[in-house]
């Protein structure tokens, strides 16, 4: 795959015009396949000569009749037949030519789009809905590809044809190439007029496809809680609402851009009937020659052409800028999380984390971590417990370093996270979150995706030590069986067994563990409990926790509320000082009973 930085058409823009601008940085892409663009632009090129040869010979043909001439006839028959018969030919393999350099071009921006994708930090994620997302991956890809196989190839060959026409018809006689080109202009201005208008409505409904894709995708995921609370209708009015903005919106742009063929082919008409006036009377006074006359007939034909396909692909390429802009935008949105230039790689961590004087914020003027500041030493257990919104999930989310800290620094083994390479940095801390995810394929895939180099062997020890073996071996196909959408086909309590054996089979230094037994039964839970525990022996170790019961045994509990750090010690201490943990304790301990 081309990298970012070696390919032309991926100079960032700091706007996103959706017109000609757009559409050449999209060209660009085709010429990732220099030889095969420039052999389908040589082809065409041959075949709209040997085209525009062929009204010259029809007009010479017509002349020699005129005279009484018939030796040339014959030749004169077959080279137009064998001429036209070249046209085809070359332009069948230049559009099978281009087709091959727009599929190179699509494979190209699809990889980069995924590849972007990796790069963004969680911050754009969350503020942008998956449906939105995979509008711009794929209806405004299939919109793009669409204009990069066909439309383009016929606005490129429009144009080479207005052109060659054009100075042919100069050479042969310039007062009918005159009355030809005169009415050219009056079919530009129609279609610039209607190609601004209608670019403003094909991005509205580019971005109404999105919201609408969002809101599907919406529904989709939570149809059990649209269905709990008796949503469906209202669901049905906020869709059926961004339907008819769309539809609207593609309803005008049509409407103008199918209005454009009539009004063409009234100004392609015109200028016959001109040329066959004006021709004539030229031909009375003896200025020129029948033949040139039936010449130039043919050749207002091929000139109103060109004016035809353009305004026949003008619908496709101004949806394809319109979706271009929007992928665009996404290609050269920059990642906040980077490697420095002298970034160092990680083979492997002690696991010594250090938090000082760490502040954050999500968004500007609003912070949410204030001057925190602790140390865990290599293979401890530190707790994080709190109310919602105290900051604990935030802690976790900065070890990993999915965001930048605004001030202080956080230290992995007495190096900065920031002089450390991000790759490696998470592939040394594995997360078990509250929800699990697993992927719609194989248990034996979802083990292997914290590991792909790991053994099956190692995979189903790793599903023993998590208490999992037991319950796979009972699934149809055992380690083989495929798993639902994010493992659907499972209990809450098996799915988080098989993430924990996933993270055992990456074999990480740093563990993360995000209440991952707060939606789980008491049975599942001890279970839970004693895979966590098996994995976190000898690791530093990082657990967030609903209930406090699941830390009481942590080498270091932190207290926090409000994004500030209250308290920090063991269970026992934090309980002797009878302040803010011991608070929470006996709520909890007051609940329970």
């Amino acid at each position: 795959m081309t990298s970012a930085s070696t390919n032309p058409a991926r100079q960032p823009r700091s706007d996103h015009p959706g017109g000609l601008v757009t559409l050449r940085r999209l060209a660009r892409y085709l010429f990732l396949r220099p030889i095969v663009a420039s052999a389908s632009g040589i082809l065409l090129l041959v075949a709209l000569v040997a085209q525009s040869v062929q009204p010259f010979l029809f007009g010479r043909a017509v002349n020699d009749l005129a005279d009484g001439s018939t030796d040339r006839i014959g030749s004169q028959a077959m080279l137009i037949i064998v001429l036209a018969l070249l046209t085809w030919l070359l332009r069948w393999i230049a559009a099978n030519l281009i087709a091959i350099a727009a599929q190179h071009a699509m494979r190209t921006l699809r990889e980069e789009l995924f590849e972007k994708m990796q790069t963004l930090s969680l911050g754009f994620h969350q503020s942008r809905s998956t449906g939105e997302i995979m509008s711009r991956i794929t209806s405004d890809t299939e919109v793009v590809n669409t204009f990069l196989s066909s439309s383009l190839f016929g606005i490129v060959s429009s144009a080479i044809q207005f052109l060659a026409v054009t100075i042919i018809m100069f050479t042969i006689d310039v007062p009918l190439a005159i009355v030809v080109i005169l009415l050219a202009p009056v079919s530009a201005v129609l279609m610039g007029q209607v190609a601004k208008r209608v670019g403003k409505n094909f991005a509205a409904l580019q971005a109404s496809v999105g919201q609408i894709n969002g809101v599907l995708e919406e529904n989709v995921t939570g149809q059990k809680t649209l269905q709990a609370y008796g949503q469906a209708r209202p669901s049905l009015a906020e869709l059926r609402a961004l339907s008819e903005e769309a539809r609207d919106a593609d309803r005008t742009a049509s409407f103008l851009a199918f209005s454009v063929m009539p009004l063409v082919r009234l100004v392609s008409n015109s200028n016959v009937a001109a040329v066959a006036l004006v021709g004539g009377l030229r031909v009375v006074s003896g200025a020129t020659s029948v033949g040139s006359v039936v010449a130039f007939l043919g050749y207002s034909q091929q000139f109103a052409q060109p004016v035809g396909q353009i305004s026949r692909s003008m619908n496709q390429a101004i949806q394809a800028a319109a979706g271009a802009s929007r992928i665009f935008e996404l290609l050269d949105e920059m990642p906040t999380i980077i490697d420095d230039a002298d970034a160092e790689p990680i083979a492997h961590a002690e696991g010594d984390v250090v938090f000082d004087q760490v502040d954050f914020s999500y968004e500007a003027g609003r912070q949410i971590l204030f001057e925190n500041s602790f140390h865990a030493a290599p293979g401890q257990m530190i707790g994080l417990i709190g109310p919602t919104g105290a900051g604990k999930s935030t802690i976790i989310n900065l070890i990993g370093r999915f965001y930048e800290i605004d001030d202080g620094e956080i230290r992995l083994d007495d190096k900065p996270l920031v002089s450390l390479a991000v790759d490696d940095l998470r592939l040394r801390a594995a997360v078990v979150l509250q929800t699990p995810f697993l992927f719609s394929e194989s248990v034996m895939y979802n083990l292997k995706y914290g590991r792909f180099d790991a053994t099956d062997d190692e995979c189903i020890a790793a599903a023993k030590d998590a208490n999992a073996h037991s319950f796979i071996c009972r699934l149809p196909n055992g380690y083989d069986t495929v798993l639902g959408e994010g493992g659907n086909n499972l209990s809450q309590g098996q799915r988080q067994l098989i993430t924990i054996a996933r993270a055992i089979v990456a074999q990480p230094d740093v563990l993360i563990l995000d209440e991952a037994t707060s939606s789980v039964d008491t049975r599942t839970e001890r279970e839970i409990q004693v895979a966590m525990r098996r994995l976190m022996a000898g690791r530093t170790s990082f657990v967030i926790a609903h209930r406090l019961s699941t830390v009481r045994d942590a080498d270091m509990i932190i207290a926090l509320d409000n994004g500030r750090i209250e308290e920090m010690g063991t269970h026992d201490e934090l309980l002797a000082k009878k302040g803010f943990y011991h608070g929470l304790f006996m709520e909890q301990f007051r609940q329970a009973s």
